[in-house]
């Protein structure tokens, strides 16, 4: 059995901690073994198991004669994202589960408006595309008019092959169907037959392993090749799936969408199994020959897919909490945020050792939208380059007025064209988020492959984060948009201090000049929305992001021997029609002001002059007041208005006074290397 997680990058001073992957999760399951048994396992303990039971049926199907692979992904966090692959991994005859690339290369067509599924095609009388084998079309009168839309579920929901093979035309034959396939990244997917035409070994044939496979459906399921309506779509037709001799045997229909796939000598079944809040992507592939029967066989797919069902709907215990003293304080915040509609995510790692290294990953750890927290992976391209003497802070570039782009920023507001250096287009982008200055930089470095090429380099993952378009840029699947996740912000933000603070010597990235350069613009920051409404900006470095969608603020506290990485994210929940940013910044304010306060009742040394007031606010939105003020990025702040009250983390929030916490800071930010003292471990 393997397990497949996504590199981590670390360095030398501290171990990563927290949810960091099923591996982190067993090692903590395996010490949370020596306490009282719970009826229920964790998620760690479940996985685990799970592993267990599909290996010994690979066993038992080895020995029955079958080759047999089954891989397994979580889709929903629960179990941190995790992957399985156990059994054979080579290459078997694909059977119909090859029409799900096909499908996927058609539905890119559409994203990219040159495919419609209203599209009428003729099927000519006597065309070499009319096939026996699966499907009702070869029983029509030809010639036949008939949409690609009725084509691509005739193909998935029967596995009509007279309807595949036309839409292998329609889609440019198997030339254009592998490249497609290539540019995700695949070795073993391969079109190189139509249904029930003869086969010329070994590339005319089709051919796939369980783990590309799923690795496909997990790719589909988190819009990373396609646009969410074209993912959605696919998904859709696979849950009309009429064909129920294999995972449709033992998984109700209403959490069940799949595609099978049979010949003489192979029987697969790929799917998603999505049980709410455990969803999956299982793919089962066999081949075997006599004396065995394909019902025969058939029953070891049934099996995997009623093991891994039965392991989403076994009741869990809780995870053994990381860093509980300040998850206690932060995870009430998020469950408020939920009531109201909002999903929020928190990457909080420490930086100083005073907390033991800890890290903390609450609440949504999958993709999000970036908004302008993206721009960072540009800055450290800039500076990158700099320092290669490829750019100077002082070179001048022209912007002239077809470069000029809307939303937060300022140059948009001067005339064109203008002459602005590199170093200014930096700063522009950094503290007030210009979208302008950003997409000039963004061609400056060279564009979108050398800005990922550099964070994939010092280990940050594409799953984790992701340049792919300009500000206001169009998406164009499947790499044509931006994400993160708040594991790959907080690898970003930790490489940031660790290089600056001469903690970890990278000089293939950056040098400690240049990172510390970067801090300095995101002490800088411009936008005090977020975080930056409830952390004294001396000691927050940080870079906000938003849209319609999404309020994001990622960056450190630098609290002189307290520094922490402190990285939110929030977005609306399945059927929010609020304004996400009028919701949720207050929320994302809430959990600024409670981190803020651990730090200080955790601290080393009594800080003087202790106030411990709640932060103040109404209960409800005021409806009148002082005039806003305009902030850059577009939102404003009413002058003297409060931070609404969502409710305190704890019975009593202690704070200091602001001046007095200013000052306290401001007078030790020049020396934030001081004793690290005693160790907290709450």
């Amino acid at each position: 059995m393997t397990l497949e997680r996504p590199p981590q990058t670390r360095w030398p001073r501290r171990v990563m901690r927290g949810v960091a992957g099923m591996l982190g999760l067993a090692i903590m399951a395996s010490l949370a073994g020596a306490g009282p048994a719970t009826a229920a396992p964790t998620a760690a303990e479940s996985w685990s198991s799970l592993g267990e039971n599909l290996q010994e049926l690979t066993v038992e199907a080895t020995a029955a004669g079958i080759d047999f692979g089954v891989s397994v992904t979580d889709l929903s966090g629960t179990f941190s994202g995790a992957s399985m692959s156990i059994g054979s991994q080579e290459p078997v005859k694909a059977a119909s589960v090859i029409k799900l690339p096909l499908l996927a290369a058609l539905m890119a067509e559409a994203d990219r408006g040159t495919l419609s599924l209203d599209e009428v095609v003729t099927i000519e009388a006597g065309s070499s595309n009319i096939v026996g084998g699966s499907g009702t079309l070869r029983d029509e009168t030809f010639p036949l008019d008939i949409t690609v839309g009725e084509l691509m579920e005739l193909m998935v929901q029967v596995s009509d092959n007279t309807a595949t093979n036309v839409l292998i035309d329609r889609a440019g034959g198997f030339d254009a169907v592998n490249a497609y396939i290539e540019s995700l990244g695949f070795e073993h997917l391969w079109l190189g037959r139509k249904m029930i035409h003869p086969a010329t070994p070994p590339l005319q044939e089709n051919w796939i392993t369980s783990g590309e496979v799923t690795e496909l459906l997990r790719m589909l399921h988190a819009d990373e090749i396609l646009s969410p309506a074209s993912s959605e779509h696919i998904i859709e037709l696979m849950k009309g799936q009429l064909v129920d001799t294999k995972f449709g045997a033992v998984v109700p229909r209403d959490v069940l969408a799949n595609k099978t796939g049979e010949l003489a000598d192979v029987s697969h079944d790929s799917g998603y199994i999505l049980v709410p809040g455990r969803e999956v992507a299982l793919t089962v592939t066999t081949a075997f020959g006599d004396p065995l029967t394909r019902a025969e066989v058939d029953q070891y797919v049934q099996r995997a897919a009623s093991i891994v069902y039965d392991a989403t709907r076994e009741p869990l215990a809780a995870e053994p909490t990381a860093w509980p003293g300040l998850a206690a304080d932060v995870q009430p915040i998020l469950d408020a945020a939920a009531e109201a509609g909002i999903d929020i995510g928190v990457a909080i790692e420490d930086l100083s050792g005073y907390y033991d290294d800890q890290q903390l990953l609450l609440g949504a750890q999958d993709r999000f939208t970036t908004a302008s927290t993206i721009k960072m992976s540009l800055a450290a391209t800039v500076m990158h380059q700099v320092e290669r003497g490829m750019l100077s802070l002082d070179d001048v570039v022209t912007i002239t007025e077809d470069e000029r782009y809307g939303g937060s920023g300022s140059l948009k507001d001067n005339p064109f064209p203008q002459d602005v250096s590199v170093g200014t287009l930096l700063d522009l982008t950094v503290t007030i988020s210009d979208n302008t200055a950003t997409n000039k930089l963004v061609d400056v470095v060279g564009g979108f492959d050398v800005i990922n090429a550099l964070t994939q380099a010092v280990g940050i993952a594409k799953e984790d984060l992701h340049f792919g378009r300009k500000m206001f840029g169009p998406i164009v699947p499947p790499d044509g948009d931006i994400w993160l996740t708040p594991h790959g912000v907080n690898q970003l933000m930790v490489l940031f201090y660790d290089i600056a603070e001469g903690e970890a010597d990278l000089p293939e990235f950056m040098s400690a000049e240049s990172a510390q350069f970067i801090i300095e613009l995101m002490l800088s920051q411009q936008v005090k929305t977020k975080l930056g409404a409830t952390i004294p900006a001396e000691v927050l470095a940080h870079k906000t992001g938003e849209n319609d969608t999404v309020s994001h603020d990622i960056g450190m506290v630098l609290l002189p021997g307290q520094e922490i990485t402190l990285s939110v994210f929030s977005r609306g929940l399945p059927g929010f029609s609020g304004d996400v940013q009028a919701t949720a910044n207050p929320y994302l304010q809430q959990i600024g002001a409670a981190v803020y306060a651990y730090l200080l009742e955790t601290a080393p040394v009594e800080q003087p002059g202790p106030v411990k007031p709640t932060v103040p606010a109404p209960a409800e939105p005021p409806t009148s007041g002082p005039a806003p003020v305009p902030q850059p990025g577009g939102q404003q702040v009413a002058v003297g208005a409060a931070i609404p009250d969502l409710g305190t983390p704890r019975s009593v929030v202690p704070l200091l006074a602001l001046a007095v916490a200013m000052l306290t800071c401001g007078a030790a930010l020049a020396s934030r290397r001081r004793s690290r003292g005693g160790r907290v471990t709450q």
